[in-house]
């Protein structure tokens, strides 16, 4: 098990990734890999940060469900595209990678929000 966090100290990963851990990195992945999505961003309270499998993931939280599943919140920052169509796009591609590495079972809902609009830049996390 990790060892706790404190506010000085960052985010560990478990050294086995849970299921919330690995959805959570492939969601992130996934929405990043989607044409005008530029980068992840840690939402209005800073809370859009996750331990997922590969360290840190900033933009995204899984949160576990009573049925066992895990509903994916993104917080992103698109290019100035319209933004209903290409969170649409992100959803389909969130569920489509669950589905390659066989935990469509295991994912939730996926909420997608912009929380900035910019031109195409560094892919540094917005917010982080």
């Amino acid at each position: 098990m990790a060892p706790p966090s404190t506010p000085d100290a960052p985010l560990q990963a478990p050294a086995r990734p849970s299921t919330r851990g690995r959805l959570a990195r492939l969601a992130l992945d996934g929405a990043l890999a989607v044409e005008n999505v530029v980068a992840g961003h840690s939402g209005p309270s800073g809370a859009h940060v996750s331990v997922a499998e590969g360290g840190t993931a900033v933009g995204v939280i899984a949160a576990a469900r009573p049925d066992g599943r895990y509903d994916v919140s993104l917080a992103l920052v698109a290019r100035p595209v319209s933004l209903h169509p290409l969170a649409e796009e992100v959803r389909r591609c969130v569920g489509e990678a669950a589905s390659q590495v066989g935990l469509a079972d295991a994912l939730g809902t996926v909420d997608v929000a912009f929380e900035d609009v910019r031109e195409a830049g560094p892919a540094t996390p917005a917010g982080a």
